[in-house]
């Protein structure tokens, strides 16, 4: 009788579920309101017998009220279990008993009063309830919204900005979220969660997010424009320039100004976020500008002078030889030749070097690796080492192993080459400079040391900078212009290897590099 008194007053829905404007209980609240009203009455009637007032049992129907006000929502609910419990009270506890009559005039007013107090303390506990959740839901954005900041300045790129946007989003509507970046990222759309992919992939969600995306205006559902869309998409714009869009399933419905608010506070701190990432890229990019110039100017700089030497020395050398060729005897001619030869030689390496290291540092440059004996590549590197070899001492120490390396063996040739010649430069005639392999822990490892002066500990730590040549003496007077050890790092590094400058125990520097081994081949010792 109950729940068809309350279902004819409020209405219920197919689903079950009883509904109104000030109402709304599912069949689970109805059992809850019964049982409470239920055990009310039975605690009345206890009291009742042990000689309490009617006082004490109308406290208890006004505490029942409090307690449903608290379980189920409603205006109309409040108003409907204070009649309740007047009717309650007056059929179990007013003369004449179990009937709705009550002989006593002044009940009418203990009934009013009854009603009032019990409506007013339900409403005062709804609106209590109504309070703690909507302060626990400001909690919870207010969070996001904090959160989302803490995430933002961790953000390097559009890319990490939009995934945590597009995270927090969801957690704030608990919808699908898309977000598009458009000629900003090469990735595509990111999807918040992946499964939400098909709700954005009909005609006209993907008309309204280009539509957005070119308008820099809202589209989609709650709006004018394709409001037959299921998602809403706002654009992610900055003085103008807009970054992408932003589309959240079914947000125009259901809609309250709080969380559209931080949602425009998230997607503010997105358009700044990306905003910074996008001033930041324009100063990196006038950087590199700067720094390339710079380069240039210096290898132009360099190339000028360090070319004009052995040039002019070559052009002389030419002149001498056809102007008094015949008249210059054996010795001085073969010297001439000799230092013609050496000159060119160095221009070649030099030219070498030049245009391998632009094509490493430009990513050009493609590895043909291949499956090599270390052993080869060293007896190839010692073929094409300057001529001034002769005036040290060179020991090659090889591994008693077969090391067998998966390199591009016309690069590995060049850099030790490059190597070899460094330790000729820089340590005196009569030095020692020893070229070694060995395996260790799964890679294979190549030294060139010599007896030199060394390197200090400051020039360690630029000595592979492009143009970089350091302060010793160069012991035929031809400066560096600092490529070569700039090229071996680029290549080494092209590899998966390290190469690093440490002090040699015996004095002077030893150069080391690492190699990858071949993979799937057995050496001797596995």
């Amino acid at each position: 009788m109950l729940l068809k008194f309350i279902n004819f007053v409020i209405g219920e829905d197919q689903t079950g579920k009883l509904k109104n404007k000030g109402f709304s209980a599912s069949l689970k609240d109805l059992v809850f309101v019964i049982a409470t009203v239920l055990c009310a009455t039975i605690l009345g009637l206890i009291f009742h017998k042990l000689g309490f007032s009617d006082v004490t049992v109308i406290a208890w129907y006004i505490f029942a009220v409090q307690l449903i006000a608290v379980r189920v929502s409603g205006i109309v609910i409040n108003a409907v279990v204070s009649v309740i419990c007047v009717i309650v009270f007056n059929f179990f506890f007013t003369e004449p008993k179990y009937s709705l009559l009550a002989y006593d005039s002044d009940y009418s007013m203990t009934f009013f009063v009854m009603f009032i107090v019990s409506f007013l303390v339900g409403m005062l506990a709804d609106q209590l309830r109504k309070m703690l959740r909507q302060a626990e839901k400001d909690k919870v954005r207010t969070q996001i919204l904090f959160d989302t900041s803490q995430l933002l300045n961790k953000a390097d790129n559009y890319e990490e900005v939009a995934t945590v946007i597009g995270m927090q989003l969801k957690k704030l509507h608990d919808r699908g979220v898309c977000i598009d970046l458009g000629d900003n990222s090469s990735e595509g759309a990111l999807f918040f969660p992946e499964e939400c992919r098909k709700g954005f992939d009909t005609k006209i969600e993907k008309d309204s997010l280009e539509w957005t995306y070119r308008s820099g205006k809202r589209a989609g559902n709650g709006t004018a424009v394709y409001p037959a869309a299921q998602g809403s998409y706002i654009p992610i714009m900055y003085t103008g320039h807009i970054y992408g869009v932003v589309g959240i399933l079914n947000a125009g419905k259901n809609r309250d100004e709080y969380t559209e608010g931080i949602t425009t506070a998230i997607l503010n701190q997105c358009e700044l976020a990306m905003e910074n990432i996008k001033s930041l890229n324009e100063k990196e990019n006038e950087k590199i500008k700067v720094q390339n110039e710079r380069l240039k100017a210096n290898l132009l700089r360099s190339i000028s002078h360090d070319l004009r030497t052995p040039l002019t020395s070559i052009s002389g050398n030419a002149s001498v030889l056809l102007q008094s060729g015949d008249e210059l005897d054996i010795s001085t001619r073969r010297q001439l030749q000799q230092d013609i030869y050496d000159d060119s030689k160095w221009l070649i390496n030099l030219v070498e070097n030049l245009l391998s290291i632009s094509r490493v540092q430009e990513g050009k440059v493609s590895l043909n690796c291949t499956n090599e004996v270390l052993d080869d590549i060293i007896d190839e590197a010692l073929q094409h080492i300057d001529r001034h070899i002769s005036e040290h001492s060179l020991v090659v120490k090889k591994s008693d192993d077969m090391l067998l390396v998966n390199v591009d063996p016309h690069l590995i040739v060049q850099v030790i080459i490059n190597l070899i010649d460094n330790a000729i430069k820089y340590s005196g005639a009569g030095s020692t400079i020893i070229l070694s392999s060995v395996k260790k822990d799964g890679q294979i490892v190549v030294s060139v040391s010599d007896n030199g002066p060394g390197i200090s500990a400051d020039e360690k730590k630029r000595v592979f900078e492009m143009f970089y040549n350091g302060k010793k003496s160069v012991e035929d007077s031809r400066k560096s212009i600092g490529l070569g050890l700039a090229l071996c790092r680029s290549i080494v590094e092209a590899h998966g290897g390290v190469i690093e400058a440490d002090s040699n125990e015996s004095g002077g520097e030893v150069f080391r590099f690492t190699l990858p081994e071949a993979k799937g081949i057995k050496t001797d010792e596995q």
